[in-house]
């Protein structure tokens, strides 16, 4: 089972997508739903075999036990000019985020031990991915920050602000990217509590 356990570690894949659309009214929106996939078994090996043939792909290491898909999209740049310099007044940030879980099926037909070790797992799982939540719902608020921010040239007709705006983007898009990163490998070291709770599982029968 330590192949498994291995495989089964990274529970989290973020990916960004950018669209940038005139429309109205200036916010930040963030827009959180789930969605469950089912897994079966009477004890840990079982449920574990059970993710590992349905839980979301992750490209890195094929089925996780769970996923977390941001995307961003930004609207509603409005400007205007100042002197020689052309500012933003209002944009619309909008995150939407997609938690995928594991639902146990059939867990009746298990022992109270491996209903009691899943039921810790599972509830440490749904709160690392709202961690992972957590980081993006702050990502779009600096991105928001960041875009008001933005300045460009009136000489060139404030043409600048979008060549500008991607720069911010991509450096931003690193920086939160990194971020799950570490959090990442925090949960993924030996003695992190959603690691013990996963051997935990794992040895139930």
């Amino acid at each position: 089972m330590n192949t498994i356990a291995k495989r089964l570690l990274a529970a989290a894949t973020i990916v960004l997508a950018y669209s940038l659309v005139n429309t109205a009214s200036a916010r930040v929106i963030i827009n959180e739903r789930t969605k469950y996939y089912s897994v079966s078994g009477k004890n840990g090996p079982q449920l574990f075999k059970s993710i590992l043939r349905r839980g979301p792909k992750v490209r890195s290491v094929g089925h996780a036990i769970a996923a977390t898909r941001s995307e961003l999209k930004i609207r509603n740049i409005k400007t205007f000019v100042n002197k020689r310099e052309c500012k933003i007044t209002n944009v619309d940030v909008i995150m939407n985020i997609t938690y995928t879980l594991p639902r146990w099926n059939g867990s009746r037909r298990a022992s109270a031990t491996v209903q009691n070790n899943w039921k810790k797992f599972n509830a440490r799982v749904v709160k690392h991915e709202q961690t992972h939540g957590r980081i993006s719902r702050e990502y779009a608020r600096e991105i928001e920050k960041k875009i008001k921010s933005t300045r460009a040239r009136v000489s060139r007709n404030c043409k600048d602000f979008g060549e500008r705006q991607l720069r911010s983007l991509s450096r931003l898009q690193r920086v939160i990217t990194r971020r799950h990163a570490r959090f990442d490998r925090r949960e993924g070291r030996r003695g992190a509590r959603i690691r013990m709770l996963q051997r935990s599982l794992i040895k139930s029968n």
